[in-house]
């Protein structure tokens, strides 16, 4: 059975692109909703034991000696360069965010405008094998203090830890070394799921653009609100049976020609 994950969106110029284009954005981190994501957190004083693991494998014996004496003379002065570099780093990556749920309800209202948007899912094992670097986000209480001891893994944890308080995202996030749009197999995307409220003539639009650009594995979903539990029910959306209901919907209804006046004239 293939895994899926999935990215919600709203009916815009941006969704159009993804599709036409078969591209995703990697988004640079102070794009992001939330300013505590992908914050780099520090130790306000380093511990020089610190210090030296840091300069021991990142700088000659000469160099070490070096910063190791100035590093004692004004430690958080001379720190701070190098923890803006590890910021300038930090800063620099493109992350592409999606979630294992398509029928959470908290997502189609935040992400995918009040449930009139779309919840695209793509093929997990395909989305893996294009975008080596992927892993799933931790959610804690309290932020990650950057380890100078381990600056490569303390970047990958910074940008890979949110808040509990965004723990029902269940957010699965591929990573690039810089923000870009980048493509994706057009065999991965393998569904369209249609928000509760989205407009009939849009999701006749999206399903006839997917199948003019070549989708080869893309079913289409419409969600539903289930009538027992606060949850999604999805049904198969068929492109002949909507276009039916859009024709139905858009035809001609005569204006009347006579014009009651009688209440008036009372």
């Amino acid at each position: 059975m293939t895994k899926i994950i999935y990215k919600y969106f709203r009916v815009n110029q941006y969704l159009y692109d993804t599709l036409i284009s078969n591209q995703l954005f990697f988004s640079s981190i102070n794009q992001f909703n939330d300013p505590y994501d992908c914050h780099m957190t520090v130790l306000e004083d380093i511990p020089i034991e610190d210090f030296k693991v840091f300069l021991d494998a990142y700088f000659s014996e000469e160099s070490r000696e070096k910063y190791l004496a100035a590093f004692k003379e004004n430690p958080k002065e001379f720190v701070q360069p190098f923890i803006n570099m590890f910021r300038d780093w930090i800063n620099n990556f493109g992350i592409c965010c999606f979630t294992k749920e398509k029928n959470n309800l908290l997502l189609w209202s935040h992400y995918a405008d009040s449930h009139k948007g779309v919840c695209l899912g793509f093929d997990y094992d395909l989305m893996i094998k294009k975008f080596n670097q992927y892993e799933e986000v931790e959610y804690s209480d309290t932020p990650f203090y950057f380890d100078l001891k381990h600056p490569q893994e303390s970047v990958s944890k910074t940008l890979l830890r949110k808040s509990r308080h965004w723990e029902y995202e269940r957010e699965i996030r591929f990573v690039m070394e810089r923000s870009k749009n980048a493509d994706f197999f057009l065999e991965a995307l393998v569904e369209v799921n249609f928000g509760t409220r989205c407009n009939k003539r849009d999701r006749l639009n999206i399903q006839y653009l997917i199948s003019r650009m070549g989708y080869p594995k893309c079913d289409f979903y419409n969600a539903n609100i289930d009538k027992k539990e606060y949850t999604v029910e999805f049904t198969k959306s068929y492109f002949e049976e909507l276009k039916k209901d859009v024709m139905n919907d858009s035809r001609h209804i005569p204006f009347s020609k006579e014009v009651k006046l009688d209440h008036l004239l009372k």
